[in-house]
């Protein structure tokens, strides 16, 4: 028997003597002597002081609800000061933190080498001279003893700014940083794009470690959902007093022998009492919810009606629902919240609308709270139901062509080769040579210089190509609160570079980073441009919500190496978050399957953090054109082809 039946029964005996007592005092065969009725008021008072210091200690246990109305934002790159400065520094021996002075000053070594033509030697003994920048704040904070101070007369006025010393200097340093990359990306930038491209690429060891940052119809669904008991009735705290007030009337009727103090205190427990009464009693409440479209195109408006019915035969004096709108859709007008009172087999019916984006979004369980009149006991249920909205987007290629790589393929198509032979588009003459085809002789030459000579077209071949894309969870980033992450846009351009390569005639895949199971092998044809539109909208490596943490190791690498024909090319679009995506890319461009990187642009100069973060992806794409490998570098406020075309222009002679 546990501690609370025991008082349960303790109490019961208690109040039966008392009424005996008062109706039938013969019928008691003791009478309470003094002493025994002080000790019953003591502990009365005692009671209500261990009661009234534990109100005072604790807080109201109301239950919680969630916040359905707005869709999970992304993080923004930068958000972590920290996690920025370790792409700068080697932290493969390290374990301790990274010091800001150290992280930036391996960032200024780094752009100095990248953009100011500095050697590393060089660029080190510049920052540690402070002679890199003519910011002194950003020279003071990097470099050494004998590097420029800031005036005192700035320090003393600085004092009187609300902007911390370290701030400031931080912030300065950062800008110094950035001038550097802007003034060397203005000479750098064109010779970079105008590269040749199909060079040899240079070997990149393998590394199988990666440095992770610290960081329409209208059909009714589910009628009936399944009842789930997230938290038991308990006492949320609101009465708690009462108790106290009832115990206390008690204790100091005793005392005084005032019958009617003792009144007050009975009294008292009867509201406790009624406080406490029962709440969503088994089978109360009945939830369905209906959408208006299953499969809606994007941009659609989805209109949620959710019925609300009590099932028992007694009133429900205070229901609060909330419906589990899926967390990558936003809320447009209604409300996913309702309060009501209902009585037996009483409904109520509330509504909302979402608008529909890329994905299979499956809505949580209803959140159902239940209370009785006073507000003191609760009960929580959750009501889950298998409504999912499903919205496949188009495949929509655009106007501007992307330019894949030269390379070689057995497949007949419309890339254009440097080899000659067969085809439609004139290349060069040669020399007749026996058993050239009779439809290849110049005859219009042979005509006037009666000379036998051959036409060479340039040869047309269909090119394999896999669009690599980028999902893990360091690539669901976005430049400001609100706005579609990376791994949105990135799933976007994919479904658009589908389209206009495969309508070339060119045969294409498209895997997940880090992903064994997302894959599908390159090919054409309508049901192969069926299947990658669909995996491309509901394959869970491209949830529209952030995952957990998936690293490109060297077995998934591997895999992907075994699945890719000879001479297959990557399209490889990421945000370049950190140094593991340049360094997956020059590793598979070393090992023959040529890649082309398109880099949405996702930093943003609000923080310090943030232009840092931008600077970090600026030094990849740097290299990563050094290396021979095209970047097209995607900025956030345009379309694709905007970027297709700027990237085209740049690279034509």
């Amino acid at each position: 028997m546990n501690t609370r039946r025991l008082s349960l029964l303790l109490g019961i005996t208690a109040l039966t003597v008392g009424v005996l007592a008062i109706v039938s005092p013969a019928a008691v065969p003791f009478s309470p002597g003094r002493i025994v009725v002080s000790v019953i008021g003591v502990l009365a008072l005692v009671q209500a002081a261990r009661i009234a210091r534990r109100r005072h200690r604790s807080t109201l246990d109301e239950a919680k609800t969630p916040d359905p109305e707005r869709s999970v934002s992304a993080p923004q790159p930068g958000d972590d000061f920290d996690t920025v400065l370790e792409q700068f520094v080697d932290r493969r021996h390290q374990i301790a933190r990274v010091r800001s002075d150290e992280g930036l000053s391996a960032a200024a070594v780094a752009v100095l080498v990248q953009f100011a033509g500095k050697t590393e030697t060089e660029a080190k003994r510049r920052v540690k001279a402070g002679t890199w920048t003519d910011d002194v704040y950003a020279a003071s904070f990097l470099g050494g003893e004998n590097a420029p101070s800031v005036p005192l007369r700035d320090r003393v006025w600085n004092t009187l700014r609300r902007e911390s010393g370290y701030q400031r200097r931080i912030r300065h340093t950062v800008d110094a940083i950035d001038a550097v990359v802007t003034d060397g990306s203005k000479s750098t930038d064109d010779t970079a794009e105008n590269r040749d491209h199909d060079t040899e690429a240079t070997s990149v060891p393998d590394d199988d470690t990666e440095r992770q940052p610290s960081t329409t119809g209208r059909g009714r669904l589910k009628e009936g959902a399944k009842r789930a008991v997230a938290r038991g009735a308990h006492s949320t705290g609101h009465w708690e007093g009462v108790s106290v007030i009832a115990l206390l009337g008690i204790g100091i009727g005793v005392f005084v022998e005032q019958p009617a103090v003792v009144l007050v205190g009975v009294v008292s427990i009867g509201y406790a009492a009624y406080a406490r009464s029962s709440v969503l009693p088994p089978g109360e409440v009945g939830i369905d919810r209906e959408l208006d479209a299953e499969s809606p195109e994007p941009g659609d408006e989805v209109t949620i009606t959710v019925t609300v019915r009590n099932t028992t035969d007694r009133i429900l004096p205070d229901v609060r629902v909330v419906d589990g709108v899926p967390a990558a859709l936003a809320v447009e007008n209604g409300s996913p919240r309702c309060g009501t009172a209902l009585r037996p087999a009483e409904e109520t019916t509330f509504s909302y609308s979402i608008t529909a984006t890329r994905g299979v979004h499956t809505f949580g369980p209803t959140h159902v709270i239940g209370r009785n009149l006073s507000g003191e006991i609760e009960a929580v249920r959750l009501y889950s139901s298998d409504s999912t909205l499903r919205c496949v987007p188009p495949l929509a290629a655009g106007n501007e062509p992307f330019p894949l790589r030269k390379t070689t393929e057995q497949f007949v198509g419309r890339e254009k080769t440097s080899q000659t032979g067969e085809g439609i588009e004139f290349s060069t003459t040669r020399e007749y040579r026996p058993g050239d085809p009779v439809r290849r002789i110049d005859w219009n030459r042979r005509a006037r210089t009666r000379e036998l000579t051959t036409i060479e077209f340039r040869q047309e071949r269909a090119a394999t190509v896999v669009l690599l894309v980028d999902a893990r969870s360091s690539a669901y980033v976005a430049p400001h609160p609100g706005a579609d992450h990376a791994v949105d846009r990135a799933v976007e351009a994919a479904g658009q570079l589908f389209s206009k390569i495969e309508s070339a005639d060119n045969r294409v895949g498209i895997a997940a980073a880090g992903s064994d199971s997302c894959w599908l092998p390159p090919s054409s044809g309508i049901e192969h441009r069926n299947k990658a539109r669909e995996l491309l909208a509901t394959d869970p490596e491209f949830t529209p919500v952030p995952k957990e943490q998936k690293t490109i190791s060297w077995r998934w690498r591997k895999t992907l190496r075994k699945r890719l024909e000879p001479g297959t090319q990557l399209v490889f679009l990421t945000p370049l978050r950190d140094e593991s995506t340049r360094r997956i890319a020059r590793q598979f461009d070393a090992r023959g399957h040529p890649v082309t990187v398109v880099s949405p642009d996702s930093t943003s100069n609000r923080s310090a953090g943030n232009r840092l973060a931008g600077i970090a992806r600026t030094l990849h794409v740097s290299t990563l054109r050094d290396a021979g490998i095209p970047v097209v570098d995607w900025s956030w406020d345009e379309p694709l082809d905007v970027a297709l075309a700027r990237y085209a222009a740049r690279r034509q002679p």
